[in-house]
């Protein structure tokens, strides 16, 4: 038997012929220089020779005037090299019923001797493939290696799902095959007849579709990686046979009744500018379809519309370079206007109409319809039921009218109107206008500036690429802008709003509504209802108008406004300023230097991170700084202000405010208002203000000052420093060595444990020492003190004061006035000062001086002394008394007066002393000038017999 073109096998002028058995059968490679061709039979088990492919060499591949090919089998897998006159090798693969795949094409270069190839052999080692490539126009002999890499299974898939191994698999969907997973490895994935679902997997795969009716669905294809080969699909040479739909995660690609759905594995949507003619590396060749087609005879030319009309049967019409009428009539029919300005009625039946080129009129209607426009500017009516319209290049206007129509625009700025239905509306290429105001629809911008309206109805609207203007109407409505700077208006209903890419402005209206920028520079405006704003990517605005709204800023210096209604707002990251608006609001500033105002209403402001200013405004706010170097205003209302870690300040504003600082040196002003302030970890300063205030400076050495009021200061652990203000306020040290000044007032200071410094101020204060060795100041007016536990020193000041030293060694002066001192236990000091003094030494080895004025000392137990320095200390007219004077334990110090004792004698014209007894005293009479009269007077109580061991001269 003969093969050859005259038997409809197509190739002419064979050259090489080799065989391949793989997989149990046998298959015979032809190559073709004639044709330009590879042919593969199989060879049954009869002997017979059956076609199972036809390849044609395109400009892709290197096998034109096909003279030489070689097959190999490696792993269980055939390879089929090939080669001709135009500088190169094809390399292809066998699928398991016999048909080639192309993997790729090996091109001449000044190192090859691949022009004009004459000869190819081929031999395997180690898993390689070595290829020995001789030319009829150049010498010597090319070596190459070709490497298939770890190959797995070659099989034709069973019922369900199939899986491949870790290797390259090779594997074809066979009749019940619903889905293929590569597993890992550079897998090869074929379609068989029906739809089903590929997923290539880890490594860099081919995807390789056939012709079917449905669906087959790619769920992992990464362009970056990946090949799509298509040529299975039929006779297709370009992209533009293809119709391209994208998707938001992918792309659709339509032939005939085959539908590619493919998503991409980083979720990228693609367009038809992602593919190229590499999509058809090779032609399959398939005989031409013969469907019965009526053509009418050409006229010739004329200004006169050709009238042509259909039968009641299924017609197929086509019109020629002049402008036609025609009149489908009753049946399923194919018309095509060809050439000229066509006017096209497909009458009742289901109907496929092409304009052709030319400004086209087709009207599809009553029944299920496909109308294309293709070249001009076409006006396009689907009429009656459920239609398909496409508008191909020009301005072309489409309007689905009454059914569940689908219109694609194509290129060119057309207008799109669904009419009643639930439509599918798609502008593609161009400036459209996008119109469909009944039933539940789909609008579909594409490229260019769109205008996308719909009405009540739940509708989806895309704006794709380019600066669109997308309005919904009632419902609830999905928009998505797309790329550019898009305008969207969300209306009625509860809607899906989603800027895109670009500057875009969102306006949900009323509703429940969800708005999302996307990158770019947004406006976000809520409306009425209760709505969520994200602001994403870029500087964004939102504003949630009324309702309780919940708002995203993103990254970026975001500006939100929560306006009326109870809002949430949440600034993410970047600078952003964040305003409540009226009622209860929750302000979060997130990363970045905030600022946060909570105007209207009871709030809650955190700042987070970064350094961030929050302002409550009126209402009982409470703010929270968050880390970083924060500034805190409660202004109007009773708020709580709580810093977290950083350098903070806060202040109370109007109001009974709670201030708490957190980790840092934070400064705390309670404002007016009788606040609470908590100083917290760290050096902090707070300044209750005016009103009766309460505060803590807590761990670290801190700075408190009451201010107006009366106040409490309690400085907790450190070394603090704290003043009382106006007021009547009260003064709790602590641990650590303070400094306490009650400033105007009567006031109370407490030093606790720590070497404290106090000073009571101006008013009637009273001053406890407690534990350490404390220096106490009572200041102005008349003060009681009490040292406490330690070596203290207290000075009474100006005012009647009581001093009392406490335990141990104390040093007590009274200042002027007339004052009441008493050391304690311990060996004390006492001074009186100016004033009638009443001065008890206690028990211990005190020393007393009665300074200027009438005194009464008491020693105590213990070996006392006291001490005078002149006659002023205590003159005749008012003389001090002591008590309780025991000779031979107490001393008389007047050693700064120089005398000479006379003892009970009289002076003797020099300075001296003499004692006498007056009635149950003694009195000491002192010449301090020498003139022989008494100068000073000392009453000691008792009649006591003085010696001059009693006295320090």
């Amino acid at each position: 038997m003969v093969h050859g073109a005259d038997r409809g096998t197509g190739y002419d002028v064979p050259s090489d012929v080799d065989a391949v058995q793989f997989g149990g059968r046998t298959y015979v490679v032809m190559a073709a220089t004639g044709s330009g061709t590879l042919t593969v039979f199989r060879l049954t088990a009869d002997g017979r020779l059956t076609t199972v492919d036809h390849v044609l060499d395109e400009g892709t591949t290197r096998f034109q005037n096909a003279t030489a090919l070689e097959t190999v089998v490696l792993g269980g897998r055939a390879f089929v090299f090939a080669g001709g006159a135009d500088d190169g090798i094809s390399v292809f693969t066998m699928l398991p019923d016999g048909r080639l795949l192309h993997l790729t094409t090996i091109i001449d270069t000044d190192a090859m001797t691949l022009a004009d190839v004459t000869d190819i052999e081929a031999r395997v080692i180690d898993g390689r493939i070595l290829l020995f490539v001789g030319s009829g126009t150049e010498t010597g002999v090319t070596q190459l290696v070709f490497e298939p890499g770890p190959i797995g299974a070659t099989a034709t898939a069973g019922a369900g799902t199939a899986r491949g191994g870790t290797g390259g698999d090779l594997l074809v969907a066979g009749a019940a095959t619903t889905r293929i997973e590569g597993g890992d490895g550079n897998d090869i994935l074929v379609a068989g007849a029906g739809p089903v679902t590929l997923m290539g997997g880890a490594g860099a795969d081919i995807f390789v579709p056939s012709r079917v009716t449905g669906r087959i669905t790619i769920l992992d294809y990464d362009p970056a990686v990946d090949r799509l080969d298509m040529s299975m699909l039929g006779n297709i040479r370009s992209v533009w046979q293809l119709r391209f739909i994208p998707t938001a995660n992918g792309v659709m690609i339509i032939y005939g009744d085959t539908i590619l759905d493919i998503t991409t594995r980083t979720g990228r949507g693609l367009t038809a500018a992602d593919f190229s003619n590499a999509l058809f590396p090779v032609g399959h060749y398939l005989a031409p379809e013969t469907d019965p087609v009526v053509t009418p005879p050409v006229p010739p030319p004329s200004t006169e519309a050709l009238w042509i009309f259909g039968t009641a049967d299924a017609n197929h019409l086509i019109g020629g370079a002049r402008r036609e009428q025609i009149m489908a009539g009753s049946g399923n029919d194919t018309v095509s206007g060809g050439a000229g300005d066509d006017t096209l009625r497909g009458e009742a039946g289901n109907d496929y109409l092409r304009g052709g080129d030319g400004h086209d009129s087709l009207h599809g209607g009553p029944g299920r319809d496909t109308l294309f426009g293709d070249a001009g500017d076409d006006l396009l009516h689907g009429d009656d039921d459920d239609d398909l319209l496409y508008g191909g290049d020009g301005t072309d206007t489409l309007h689905g009218d009454s059914g569940n129509d689908t219109l694609y625009g194509g290129a060119g700025n057309d207008r799109l109107s669904g009419g009643d239905g639930n439509d599918v509306l798609s502008g593609e290429v161009g400036n459209d206008w996008l119109e469909d105001l009944s039933g539940n629809n789909r609008l579909l911008g594409g490229d260019g500036d769109d205008t996308l309206i719909a009405g009540a109805g739940i509708d989806y609207l895309d704006g794709g690429a380019g600066h669109d203007s997308l309005q919904a109407g009632d419902g609830r409505d999905t928009l998505l802008g797309g790329d550019g700077d898009d305008r969207l208006f969300g209306d009625g209903g509860d809607d899906l709003l989603i800027g895109g890419a670009g500057n875009d402005h969102l306006e949900g209206g009323d509703g429940t509504d969800r708005l999302s920028g996307g990158t770019g520079r947004d406006t976000l405006l809520g409306g009425v209802g209760d709505d969520v704003l994200e602001g994403n990517e870029d500087d964004d605005q939102l504003d949630g108008g009324e309702g309780n709204d919940t708002l995203f800023g993103g990254t970026g210096g975001d500006r939100l406004l929560g306006g009326a209604g109870h809002d949430v707002l949440w600034g993410g990251d970047g600078n952003d300023m964040l305003w409540g608006g009226d009622d209860q609001d929750t302000l979060w500033g997130g990363w970045g230097w905030d600022t946060l105002y909570g105007d209207g209403g009871n709030d809650v402001l955190n700042g987070e991170g970064g350094n961030d200013m929050l302002f409550g405004g009126m209402g009982d706010d409470r703010l929270f700084g968050g880390s970083g170097n924060d500034r805190l205003f409660g202004e109007d209302g009773n708020d709580l202000l709580i810093s977290m870690v950083g350098w903070n300040v806060l202040d109370g504003g109007t109001g009974n405010d709670t201030l708490t600082a957190g980790i840092g040196r934070d400064r705390l002003i309670g404002g007016v208002g009788n606040d609470v302030l908590q100083g917290g970890a760290g050096d902090d300063t707070l300044d209750g203000g005016t009103g009766n205030d309460r505060m803590n400076g807590g761990p670290g050495h801190d700075r408190m000052f009451g201010g107006t009021g009366f106040d409490l200061l309690m400085g907790g652990g450190g070394n603090n420093v704290m003043s009382g203000g106006m007021g009547n306020d009260t003064l709790l040290g602590g641990g650590g060595n303070d400094w306490m000044n009650g400033d105007l007032g009567n006031d109370i200071l407490r030093g606790g444990a720590g070497n404290d410094r106090m000073s009571g101020g101006a008013g009637a204060d009273r001053l406890f020492g407690e534990a350490g060795n404390d220096r106490m100041f009572g200041d102005a007016d008349d003060d009681v003190m009490d040292g406490g536990i330690g070596a203290d020193w207290l000075v009474g000041g100006l005012g009647n004061d009581r001093l009392n030293g406490g335990w141990h060694n104390d040093t007590l002066d009274g200042g002027v006035g007339n004052d009441w001192l008493s050391g304690g236990p311990g060996n004390d000091l006492l001074r009186g000062g100016p004033g009638s003094d009443r001065m008890l030494g206690g028990p211990g080895n005190d020393v007393l001086v009665g300074g200027m004025g009438g005194d009464v000392m008491q020693g105590g137990a213990g070996r006392d002394t006291f001490r005078f320095f002149g006659a002023m200390d205590s003159p005749r007219r008012a003389p001090d008394l002591i008590t309780d004077f025991r000779t031979g334990e107490d001393l008389l110090d007047l050693r700064a007066m120089n005398l000479t004792y006379a003892g009970s004698g009289g002076h003797q014209g020099q300075r001296s002393l003499r004692w006498e007894h007056v009635g149950q005293q003694t009195h000491l009479l002192i010449d301090v000038n020498g003139d022989r009269q008494a100068d000073m007077l000392i009453r000691l109580d008792g009649r006591l017999s003085l010696d001059g061991d009693d006295f320090l001269l």
